[in-house]
């Protein structure tokens, strides 16, 4: 695997790119991973969740508890994990900045008072990134058929 070189900006500037996420914590002794929509806020070092404090999830989490971000995007052969904590927010006017249309799909308005913020203070970075999917199928046939090792991709750990 070549080294790339990564940095925290080199993180961020993935993470804006991701949609979904699935946030890993520890609920009863067991890892729960749930799909969530990260908003990411680089100028703030934090990524936002916006949620309904009914659910499970805001149960398992209290004042700075661990977790895990897994981001994957396998077209692109970029897989990233983030680890920090989280809190739960209950501020109006964060959510009225986060707020979305397409958050009407589970809320009434930003005004609901079913919402809830998570934020996320990331801590440290894994990420694995590799050529595109069809580029790395190639690579892996000539290693077949030639036996000499190809260029995968770059690891790399990153402190936040």
């Amino acid at each position: 695997m070549t080294k790339r070189d990564f940095s925290p900006e080199t993180i961020w500037d993935e993470l804006e790119k991701f949609r979904v996420c699935f946030m890993a914590d520890v609920s009863n002794r067991q890892i729960v991973a749930r799909p969530m929509s990260p908003l990411v806020r680089r100028n703030e070092n934090l990524i936002w969740f916006v949620t309904d404090r009914e659910s499970g999830k805001t149960g398992d989490l209290a004042d700075d508890t661990p977790v895990a971000l897994l981001f994957q995007d396998e077209s692109a052969n970029c897989y990233i994990v983030v680890t920090g904590a989280v809190s739960l927010v209950d501020d109006r006017d964060r959510i009225e900045e986060l707020w979305s249309p397409v958050m009407k799909e589970w809320f009434d308005g930003p005004d609901d008072p079913r919402i809830v913020c998570i934020s996320f203070d990331p801590r440290e970075a894994d990420i694995w990134d590799g050529p595109h999917k069809i580029v790395a199928g190639l690579k892996l046939l000539v290693t077949a058929a030639t036996g000499q090792k190809t260029d995968l991709g770059s690891h790399a750990k990153v402190q936040m």
